[in-house]
């Protein structure tokens, strides 16, 4: 009985590790990427960030062992600027410098400078005063102590600096984080005018979505006044001059039109409460169309067409036809030419609802595109 069994034994063993190795044939190559642990291990893009900043290190590089167990290469990254530069915490905004766009951007004009958000971190990880050592070109002291303590939601350091001019003159931090949620983050940080604008929103009750639109508004009354001033003004009076101006606008814009940007007009279908839908993605080429989108939809589209001729953005509406033969406008869509989607509203400047959102997705993703906020 014992050399029976054992034969057995061997015999299934032997049938077990053909089996593995004709699965091990077929299965599909494994393309996860390894685990970084060392500084030599990261590839050039990672290494060309750093290196150029290891002249402020408080640690070599090279001792840096990582003891994450997540598999992501930038979260290990991340880890390894702290090991290297950092003695006490680093907000996560500047962190996030470290991984995103390039950290320094110097435009020809001088007034429109950003500063080297990687240097901030580093000042800020070593513990030293970021005022003195730049942030003093920016903003005040106060200012400064709500960039460091920005919460981790505003993302960028760009907009952190909003988030501060805000923060400065209100004790509502919602506020301040509404205030860095707009479209002010596309000005020059250290334009006065838009800086008192900041400090405006942050001191009445203004939702995002009419931030927005003043914000356009404001923009182009400044073109046409560049000694526009914001003092003695209230939100009120703002409204009215806006809305004179959409009526304006629309009159002037209704007969133009433009090229847009080369992307294909899409549609998809989808189950909709049980029912076949069909959503369509159409580009806005002319004044008239932006007129008629945005008096349906009840928002300021129309002022974009400026913006769309000169080739800087592009609007989109979302149609939906369900059931089959009634079509409803969902969504107003604009896209700048990075391929981010700028903003996504509908009705009212209201948001997508949970299925616009999933066709906004696979919209998004088959055109290469991506969310700049929500």
């Amino acid at each position: 009985m014992g050399k029976r069994t054992k034969l057995r034994e061997a015999q299934l063993h032997a049938a077990n590790e053909a089996i593995a190795v004709r699965l091990r044939a077929h299965a599909p190559a494994r393309t996860e990427p390894a685990f970084i642990n060392r500084y030599r291990e990261f590839g050039p893009l990672y290494r060309e960030r750093l290196d150029p900043y290891l002249k402020y290190a408080v640690r070599p590089p090279q001792a840096w062992r990582c003891a994450l167990r997540v598999r992501s290469p930038e979260q290990r990254f991340l880890e390894l600027v702290r090991f290297t530069f950092a003695t006490y915490a680093i907000p996560q905004h500047l962190m996030n410098a470290w991984t995103g766009a390039p950290a320094c951007v110097w435009p020809a004009d001088e007034a429109q400078r950003v500063p080297d958000f990687r240097l901030w971190s580093i000042i800020a990880g070593r513990g030293d005063s970021l005022y003195r050592e730049g942030a003093h070109t920016f903003m005040t002291k106060k200012e400064t102590h709500h960039f460091v303590s920005a919460p981790n939601e505003i993302g960028a350091a760009q907009r952190a600096f909003w988030y501060a001019f805000a923060r400065a003159q209100t004790g509502d931090e919602a506020a301040a984080v509404r205030v860095a949620r707009t479209k002010l983050v596309r000005f020059p940080v250290t334009d006065p005018f838009w800086k008192d604008a900041a400090r405006f929103f942050a001191r009445h009750q203004v939702t995002a979505h009419e931030m927005n639109d003043l914000i356009d508004y404001l923009s182009a009354a400044r073109r046409a006044d560049p000694g526009l001033s914001l003092k003695g003004r209230n939100p009120a009076m703002l409204r009215v001059r806006m809305l004179r101006w959409h009526d304006l606008l629309n009159e002037e814009v209704s007969g133009v039109r433009w090229t847009g940007h080369q992307r294909p007009n899409l549609q998809y279908e989808t189950v909709f409460h049980g029912m076949p839908a069909i959503w369509r993605f159409r580009q806005i080429k002319s004044g008239g169309g932006l007129v008629q989108e945005g008096e349906r939809m009840r928002h300021c589209v129309a002022s974009y067409q400026e913006n769309c001729r000169r080739g800087l953005v592009s609007i989109w509406t979302l149609t939906r036809e369900w059931p089959a033969g009634t079509i409803k406008k969902c969504l107003t869509i604009e896209i700048d030419t990075a391929g981010c989607i700028c903003q996504c509203r509908g009705l009212a400047n209201r948001p997508p609802n949970a299925e616009e959102r999933e066709v906004l997705r696979r919209w998004a993703a088959d055109q290469d595109l991506w969310p700049l906020y929500e």
